[in-house]
Formats: C-alpha cells, structure tokens, sequence
C-alpha cells in the first residue's frame, strides 16, 4: 500500500471517530470529554489535509508547515483534557490552561524557524503526541472514581500503544532504512491504533452508562444505600438453618417529620443508613426496604451472633449525634430478629422478624427482639436488650 493511500485513511479514520464521539455525546446529552476527543480527531485530520496540499505545492511550505504543527500541538492538548474529564466524568476550568503549551510551543516555532525543518517539526510534533497520551494514559489509570470501568485498561494499552508508535516514526525519520519497517507501515498501524481509541473510548462511556443505570435501580437515591429491589435479589430462594433475617424501623419517626418538617426527616434517614452500614462489613446484605424501616440478613449467624449484630447496630445509632438546622434531634431504632430453624421458608423467616420488631415496640422502642416462638402465648417476651 501506498503512503498516498495510507495518509488517505490515516484522515478517514480520524474523521470516523470523531463522528463516533460526536454522536454519542449528542445521544447521551452531557458527557464529559467526548467533545474534545472530536475535536482532537478533527484537527488531526485538519492539519494531516493541510499537509498534504503542501506536499502538492498548492500550499506556500512555511504556511503548511506551521499551520499543520500548530493545528496538531493544540489537538493533543485538546486530548489530554478530553482524557482527564473522560476519566473522572468531571469539568474543570483550570483544563484550559493546558492550552498555554501549543500557544508557547508556536511561538518558539515561529521564532526559530525549527517547524522548517522537517526533521526537527517531525520530532516536535509526536514528542508532543507522546507526552499528551502518556499523560491521558495516567490519567485513565488513576481511578478517583471508584466506577471500576474495565474499558479503561484497553483504551490505556492502546495509548501506550500509539506512543510507541510516534517514538518510531521519530527514529524512522532520524535513520532512515535502520527499522524495519517503513513510514508507510507506522501510519497504518497507526490507524489501527486511532480506531482502537475510539472503540475503547466509546465501550468506556457506555460502561459508565450501564453503571449510571445499575445504580439508579439498585441504590435507594436519599440515603445512598442498597434498595428493597436489590435486597431481595440477593436473598437465597430458601433460607439455609441459621440464617437471620433483621428489620429495622426508626423510633418515632412521624414524630420527627411532624415537629422538624420532612427535611429533618430525610436528614435522619441519611444518617442512620450512614450509621447502620458503617457498623456492618461491607459483605453484609444491608438495604432501606422503604420509608424509616431497613432490612439486614445475615448468612449463617447463630442467635447469639445476631443478637449480637443488633445491638451494637442499636448503640450505634442511640450514640450518635444528629444536627439539622442547629437543632440536635435524638433518635433510636428498634430491631426485630428472626432466626432460621430447618425448613424455613423467607415468607416464614420476614414474618417472624416483623412480630420480633412488634414486640420491641411494644415494649419501650430502642430495643432489639428476637422471635421466640414460645414468647408469644407469654404476657412478657425475652428481649435482647432493654430500652435505654
């Protein structure tokens, strides 16, 4: 293949992907970094048009020359940004300082006159090229989202990639007939590399998408903890022997709401989800079932354990201090426990907490209540812990 040919489809790709960007970014409204990978791909393919009418001489060659590197110099600038707030899913408008670089860069061309000189432009431009994706590469890699994309690792990889492939352009350019492979032969693989960029790039934002939308089913969005759909998914069909079965209902909670208005109400609840999952592991079954009540299972717990479970979640949040408004509002839960026997059912497992969590209630609140089946028919039921 001929490097007219290559150098032809070098530009079609370019051109592609920033169509590829451009249509993602208006189906998916407002999605950091995309625009500016459109615009990189686009002035890339810009500048490698310019340079080619120069290489007709229908361009003056100090036009073409500068014209294309500067045009490249503010592209892998615009790449970088792109790749940052790709990254992070975040604007900020210190990025645009990043644009002082090509700026200083062009001028230094200017005043020296190296962009006449093929050799030292050439070098420039994919330093340029390396230094942007080596930086996008970190950025990429360095998660400050905890989303845990795997998209990330490819795209990063073919970066890596891509920079490998300017550095060999620099060394094909410097000693001609050393490599063995041609120029021709770099820009092709170079192509390949702009297509996989904007693959991963793409695969990427819709990971993010998929994420964006597992949580909105899966987290309750006032708290931010597990909802009643997600709970219920993770429950076994049959409760094994010895599994628990907590539910959760704060104190008073109407009282709260009626004396301190309903966003003291939804400060409370915030609170105390933030409290119960700060008590349990992070492999605990843990979910809001919906208004002030809460659900917790826990595989394989004895009764000893369970109640053990429920009480240091009780203290947690009886000890905790809640301010809305410089206003500190007292709050407490009350806990009802049900452990499996042998061949219980979840109906059977749900039904027994939830008379547990009556009896606690019955009997002073801010408690914890396991169900005994022998309780019932009693005029007064074992209770964990007695009210505070």
């Amino acid at each position: 293949m001929d490097l007219a040919t290559v150098l032809l489809l070098h530009k079609s790709s370019l051109l592609i992907g920033a169509a590829g960007f451009l249509y993602v970014r208006w189906q998916s409204g407002r999605c950091q970094g995309l625009a500016f990978m459109a615009a990189t791909f686009i002035l890339l393919a810009l500048g490698s048009t310019i340079a080619g009418l120069g290489e007709q001489s229908a361009l003056p060659y100090a036009i073409w020359t500068l014209g294309s590197f500067a045009l490249g110099m503010v592209a892998y600038a615009l790449f970088w940004i792109g790749a940052r707030r790709l990254a992070d899913n975040r604007e900020r408008s210190s990025d645009w300082l990043i644009l002082i670089i090509p700026a200083l860069v062009t001028v230094i061309a200017v005043r020296t006159g190296f962009y006449l000189d093929n050799l030292s432009r050439a070098t420039v431009f994919q330093m340029g090229a390396i230094v942007s994706m080596g930086a996008a590469t970190v950025v990429l890699l360095r998660d400050n989202t905890g989303e845990r994309l795997l998209a990330r690792y490819p795209l990063a990889a073919t970066l890596t990639m891509s920079s490998l492939l300017c550095l060999l352009v620099i060394l094909c350019l410097a000693a001609p007939g050393v490599l063995p492979v041609t120029a021709a032969e770099i820009f092709f693989l170079q192509i390949l590399c702009q297509f996989g960029i904007a693959l991963f790039v793409l695969v990427f934002v819709k990971e993010r998408a998929e994420a964006r939308l597992k949580t909105l089913v899966e987290i309750d969005t006032l708290t931010k903890v597990h909802n009643r759909h997600w709970f219920f998914s993770q429950l076994p069909d049959t409760p094994a022997e010895g599994d628990a079965f907590v539910i959760i209902d704060i104190d008073h909670f109407k009282r709260v709401n009626d004396t301190h208005g309903h966003a003291a109400g939804d400060a409370v609840l915030v609170a105390v989800a933030e409290c119960l999952r700060g008590a349990l592991s992070k492999t605990a079954i843990f979910a809001r079932l919906g208004g002030e009540e809460f659900a917790l299972y826990v595989p394989a717990a004895s009764k000893a354990d369970a109640s053990a479970i429920a009480e240091s979640l009780r203290a947690a949040v009886e000890g905790q201090r809640i301010e809305h408004q410089q206003v500190s509002i007292p709050v407490t839960i009350s806990l009802g426990i049900s452990v499996a026997a042998r061949n219980s059912s979840l109906t059977d497992l749900m039904s027994t907490a939830d008379l547990a969590l009556y009896r606690a209630k019955g009997h002073g609140r801010n408690r914890a209540e396991q169900y005994q089946p022998e309780a019932e028919t009693c005029p007064e039921p074992q209770a964990i812990e007695h009210a505070a």
